[in-house]
């Protein structure tokens, strides 16, 4: 076991504690960020003789460590002050093929949440080598007191796992989502490899405009869509690119916030993605697309591609399967995904650590592991 040392800055020195973290994001096998947060002031405030509300602001730190080992147990100390508080531990992935496991959550919102902590211990138990959110991490991502919430809940887990997460509705385009954590990219959307596999994480939600008293202006409204219909063409132009250049990996795992496929009665949602993505993960061959926003769980194959919905959240609402359904379930999930040379087993596990639905997954075929060519 290698220890990765910091420098540590004035604040760290003088012992001040720590507000959000330690935690361990973006792990390559030679690299890997370490994160966390201070406050840096308080504000009080509370109705005439009502009990007082503090609300933090926050200073954010992040410290990128490079040349490291691969396959290699690295602990850490942001504080260094003799206490477990500044601690964590972190593995750096081997290089070349080599079997792992992931996890994936959705719609983890705090508010009135009861299984968001349940699942997290579970996950931290099963002990993967990551994590995926795919969107809604809070209830409003312009309120710190809930992502205060949220950190506090994976504490224990981002410490030691890298948590990659996409954005939700609920997250509102937040400026703490890109404050708290560090991600590849730009941060709204993303990818990497891990052995013999490809993750892509997208931002299908997009540009974020608050509801104002009064409401927002003919022209600001055209300037959304303008902003929303840029966004989507940039990403589109991105993604094309990325499968195009990802032809080799033997999977490819997709993660964002809407689905594309879904049971509730309302259909509009999926029917917009359908239209934005057409079929170009048909196309090139996706191994899982994994998706949140609806409380239930859901998978559907379309085209040869399975799509799944998953959520902490739940139950969600009546269902109203689909051609495409292969399989439903009510109450909150979340997945486990063992990858390995021959095939990657897919697990839904519900809140008391049933199997509600397993599958497996080939490796993609040839025709989509080898380079196109040249036209």
């Amino acid at each position: 076991m290698l220890v990765a040392a910091l420098v540590m800055p004035a604040w760290a020195q003088q012992g001040a504690p720590i507000a959000i973290g330690p935690q361990v994001q973006n792990v390559s096998d030679i690299s890997a960020t370490i994160c966390w947060a201070t406050v840096a002031g308080q504000v009080n405030y509370a109705p005439a003789g009502a009990e007082v509300t503090p609300l933090h602001a926050y200073e954010h730190h992040s410290v990128r460590l490079q040349n490291l080992k691969p396959g290699t147990t690295y602990t850490y100390d942001v504080l260094g002050d003799g206490t477990d508080h500044g601690k964590g531990a972190f593995t750096t992935a081997p290089q070349g093929e080599h079997p792992f496991s992931f996890a994936v959550v959705g719609d983890t919102q705090n508010r009135n949440n009861l299984a968001h902590r349940p699942i997290a211990e579970r996950i931290i138990a099963e002990k993967p080598d990551l994590v995926f959110n795919v969107g809604d991490l809070v209830s409003d991502g312009l309120d710190i007191l809930d992502w205060e919430t949220f950190f506090q809940v994976n504490a224990d887990l981002m410490r030691s796992i890298p948590y990659y997460a996409a954005l939700g509705n609920h997250d509102r385009e937040a400026r703490y989502f890109f404050d708290f954590f560090a991600l590849p990219g730009n941060e709204r959307w993303y990818s990497f490899n891990r052995g013999a596999a490809h993750f892509v994480v997208l931002d299908v939600v997009g540009p974020y405009i608050s509801e104002t008293d009064p409401p927002p202006s003919k022209g600001d409204m055209a300037l959304f869509f303008q902003a929303g219909a840029e966004h989507w063409r940039r990403q589109m132009e991105w993604l094309k690119q990325d499968l195009e250049d990802s032809r080799q990996a033997k999977y490819v795992f997709v993660f964002f916030h809407y689905p594309m496929y879904s049971v509730n009665t309302k259909q509009d949602i999926p029917r917009d993605m359908r239209q934005h993505f057409g079929t170009i993960f048909q196309d090139h061959q996706a191994s899982v697309v994994f998706n949140g926003h609806n409380h239930n769980y859901h998978r559907a194959v379309a085209g040869g591609v399975t799509f799944v919905v998953t959520g902490v959240s739940g139950p969600g609402s009546t269902a109203m399967p689909q051609p495409e359904s292969v399989k439903y379930a009510g109450g909150p999930t979340h997945m486990r995904v063992e990858v390995g040379p021959q095939k990657a087993v897919v697990r839904a596990i519900g809140l008391n650590g049933e199997t509600v639905d397993e599958f497996e997954v080939a490796p993609r075929a040839a025709s989509a592991a080898a380079p196109t060519s040249a036209k």
